[in-house]
């Protein structure tokens, strides 16, 4: 995993930023930019509750050119009662990147993933109390940290991982295309995400979400981390099992965009993993996970009880049960047959 070559600094008060996208009660915010290679600084914003019921810090990192506002109402609880520190990756607009001749490596899920290690010791939240929490290619790129130790943090809780990032031959046409054209081209994309990709029917706030990212993300920046993720052929298989970690792995089977096939295989890898699942993506955005987080970081830190293998239950939701242990690689027997 690359390391950073330039160890320093963060700025306060970015300039053109608003003065607090979530607006928690009885938090303070800051906005900070953390240099985490030669020219290139990523966006920090943190919340500190005046009366913390912990001080135990949670990062979260979000997904693929997601806004900050899609997850405003669950940040808004969770910098309530901790310590949050919303790390924003490259590809986002907030980014500044001085750095010329960008190739697809420079937003690769190894080069985020880099950052993310970077960030925190830098701001040294990297300890063992530290939770971190992630969605989607966020989630992906706090995994790929994780391994062999190189993040410390003492647990994690990961929302609809990604483990690969297959597409369709005319998505990777789009991508030979010159950044320029992408104004036009999106519209193609968000048609072929709404009617093959995304459940509108029944998740129409994922769809909504999606359509304001795609609108604001940044073009030459997306299309090169489409390219290392898709035409790079990652995968997050290699060394999962160097995840020491409890981890947590919540997925709602209406998301059609992340495989729950694929993040049960993903649980299974894992020496400490646990499943939660989620009646819809919606939830997964909403205060009321809040207390599925809550509930992983009670018997992560307070507990004396420990499992090997992954474990399944309900979200909070519905009913909270233990279902596991998984039978060997992690799959039900619909996921065997299908």
């Amino acid at each position: 995993m690359a390391r950073e070559e330039v160890v320093t600094i963060k700025e306060t008060n970015m300039a053109g930023h608003p003065a607090d996208p979530v607006a928690p009660p009885g938090a303070v915010f800051m906005d900070v930019s953390v240099c985490v290679e030669r020219d290139v600084s990523i966006r920090v914003m943190t919340w500190r509750p005046q009366r913390p019921v912990s001080e135990a810090p949670i990062i979260f990192v979000a997904g693929w050119v997601s806004a900050v506002s899609g997850w405003a109402p669950l940040l808004k609880v969770m910098a309530a009662v901790r310590p949050v520190y919303y790390i924003e990756t490259r590809e986002k607009r907030s980014a500044r990147i001085e750095k010329k001749d960008l190739q697809p490596e420079d937003f690769s899920i190894g080069r985020i993933a880099a950052d993310l290690i970077s960030v925190s010791r830098q701001l040294e939240i990297a300890v063992s109390n530290t939770t971190v929490i992630g969605s989607s290619l966020g989630a992906t790129a706090l995994l790929e940290a994780l391994k062999g130790g190189e993040l410390t943090a003492g647990a994690a809780f990961l929302i609809a991982p990604n483990s690969d990032f297959p597409a369709p031959w005319h998505i990777r046409w789009m991508l030979t295309l010159p950044a320029f054209l992408y104004h036009g081209l999106k519209h193609i994309v968000l048609w072929y995400v709404r009617n093959f990709m995304v459940d509108v029917k029944n998740e129409p706030e994922q769809m909504q979400r999606y359509t304001e990212t795609l609108q604001a993300a940044h073009p030459q920046r997306i299309k090169l981390s489409a390219q290392a993720a898709i035409d790079g052929r990652y995968e997050v298989w290699p060394h999962l099992e160097t995840v020491r970690i409890p981890v947590a792995l919540a997925y709602a089977p209406t998301d059609k965009l992340h495989s729950a096939t694929n993040i049960r295989l993903i649980a299974a890898r894992l020496p400490r993993a646990e499943i939660i699942v989620c009646p819809s993506n919606r939830y997964m955005h909403r205060p009321e996970l809040m207390a599925d987080i809550e509930a992983f970081m009670r018997m992560t830190y307070y507990s004396q009880c420990s499992h090997q293998g992954p474990f399944y239950r309900d979200s909070m939701m519905g009913q909270r049960i233990i279902r596991g242990p998984a039978e060997d690689d992690g799959l039900t027997k619909d996921d065997k047959s299908s």
